[in-house]
């Protein structure tokens, strides 16, 4: 079995991976900075391929891939497929993600949750700068941050993330309401209440945080926008850890600006480094959105960063071993996605 690393970020994963792998599998490497008749040279004999985060921005792989006939598996290193087009890659070529990263995302979204309802930063900047505005020895109501004890978690495309979010949630004694596409047959664990896509107000207007852990497709681009974050409480948060799309990006600023809800935690964004909107120039450290959220007081924003760990990573690993493992034995990889159309 032939297996090509695509970029430097995927030899931390080909370390992981040749622990465990077997002499039967033949590694190959290639990287951005290397000539592109490389990589098509290469692709004519490899089974499978592994991609690193920077072969995918930079390495312009895809035009390479679309015309590979011999590859049959695409393992790309984290979860989101989103920005994937099944009609423009090879008919019958596997797509496969990797899982591992929702505990840390959980955390992530525990901590913010925290964060925000303790009224953390704002609190600690101003002790800094002298005040003692927020002390505990005054009765002032606006003094007072809140807790999340007894409050209602409410979370968007309930999956890997979510459930992982919902254990967290119950073991602070929240109350946890989740949905997907379709309501399940039964109520899924750490729920207190499911429902589908067309109880999303509801889950709007009983949160206390709603958390946004959704697939990004053409059913959830700009779903959270004007209409639905007016369902919203006016003492509620919102926390994206899924796409920056799927809020659609006035409305939301508009929305924290008027404090039409109490604020939010954003760790996906519209605009990345070398990834500018369609139309407009390739920046290394642009702001991540053509609205100034960093002059708000009412947000945490974040890089993308809610599963970068050292333990994320060992997972991830470990999720794409048993993906080619399960391959290799011709069976369809646990992290399957979809076939290529073309």
């Amino acid at each position: 079995m032939n297996l090509l690393i695509l970029g430097k970020k995927g030899i931390a994963i080909q370390e992981d991976l040749e622990k465990d792998l077997d002499n039967s599998w033949n590694i190959f490497n290639w990287e951005p900075s290397e000539s592109p008749d490389k990589l098509a040279k290469l692709l004519e004999i490899v089974d499978v391929a592994v991609t690193g985060s920077d072969a995918l921005i930079y390495g312009n792989i895809f035009k390479y891939i679309s015309s590979s006939k011999n590859l049959k598996l695409l393992q790309i290193p984290f979860a989101g497929t989103d920005w994937l087009n099944p009609n423009l890659l090879p008919k019958n070529l596997m797509i496969a993600n990797a899982a591992g990263h929702e505990q840390a995302m959980a955390e992530y979204v525990i901590g913010t949750a925290l964060a925000l309802s303790l009224d953390l930063i704002a609190t600690h900047n101003e002790f800094r700068s002298g005040s003692w505005e927020k002390t505990g020895t005054l009765s002032d109501p606006k003094s007072m941050h809140n807790e999340i004890y007894n409050k209602t978690i409410g979370i968007l495309g309930y999956g890997q993330i979510g459930v992982e979010t919902a254990k967290r949630a119950k073991s602070l004694g929240m109350t946890t309401f989740g949905i997907n596409r379709t309501k399940r047959a039964s109520k899924p664990q750490y729920l207190d209440w499911h429902g589908s896509i067309e109880d999303l107000d509801t889950l709007l207007t009983k949160s206390d945080f709603l958390i946004l852990a959704c697939d990004l497709n053409e059913s959830t681009k700009n779903i959270i926008n004007k209409r639905t974050l007016s369902k919203m409480k006016k003492d509620s948060f919102l926390i994206n850890v899924a796409r920056g799309d799927v809020c659609n990006e006035e409305d939301l600023f508009n929305c924290l600006k008027n404090k039409t809800i109490s604020g939010a935690a954003i760790d996906t964004w519209w605009i990345y480094p070398d990834r500018p909107k369609p139309g407009f120039k390739s920046e290394k450290k642009p702001r991540p959105s053509d609205f100034p959220f960093h002059a708000l007081e009412n947000v945490i924003m974040t890089p993308h960063n809610s599963a970068h760990t050292m333990d994320s990573d060992t997972r991830r690993s470990n999720s794409i071993l048993k993906n080619l493992k399960e391959f290799k034995k011709g069976k369809k990889p646990p992290g399957f996605v979809f076939y290529g159309k073309n």
